[in-house]
């Protein structure tokens, strides 16, 4: 499993911050009406909120910051979004959630770009779309979200950042209610 060698990479916070149970997991799906990749539950239980790798805020359902709450951000980045579909369709080729098969956000990075899964068949086969939003716009990675991290890290796919990452971005800092 990519999350097992992402944790080799980046360890996970002793005390991840805004993490809750598996009940309140389920919650999370029924409130969104969809079913979310288990490699992101399990990242999310491991890492809870923060930046990770210097580089990546990963949307938490739990995390009280309209920044990095998945559902807010969810709810803002595809509402955004289709309205600039609807002027540029082809930098857009996707439909977005909650349409069927459309791209879900799953987090951004500190260069303002966008991540999301393209929500084709079940959720341990979607893939990670990058979206460069001051430049070529959408690209396609064929991984799972920490598969994508992993691959990004071991400089197997590039990053959408000049000479990123460095063996200094292999860490992870916490964000939360009680961390300042």
């Amino acid at each position: 499993m990519s999350l097992t060698e992402l944790k080799k990479l980046v360890p996970p916070p002793k005390k991840p911050f805004e993490v809750r149970t598996l009940d309140e997991w389920k919650q999370v799906e029924e409130k969104l009406n969809l079913k979310l990749p288990r490699d992101y539950r399990e990242f999310i239980f491991s890492y809870g909120s923060g930046l990770f790798a210097g580089f990546y805020r990963i949307y938490n359902p739990f995390a009280k910051s309209e920044y990095t709450s998945l559902f807010k951000c969810v709810n803002t980045i595809c509402n955004q979004d289709r309205r600039s579909q609807r002027v540029f369709p082809d930098r857009f080729p996707y439909p977005f959630y909650p349409e069927p098969n459309g791209l879900v956000p799953w987090g951004n990075d500190e260069n303002g770009n966008d991540y999301f899964w393209l929500s084709e068949g079940p959720p341990t086969k979607w893939q990670v779309v990058q979206m460069e939003n001051r430049g070529s716009g959408m690209k396609i990675q064929p991984f799972t979200m920490t598969g994508f991290l992993v691959n990004i890290l071991k400089k197997k796919i590039e990053a959408l950042a000049g000479d990123y990452p460095c063996k200094q971005h292999y860490v992870f800092e916490p964000w939360g209610p009680s961390v300042r």
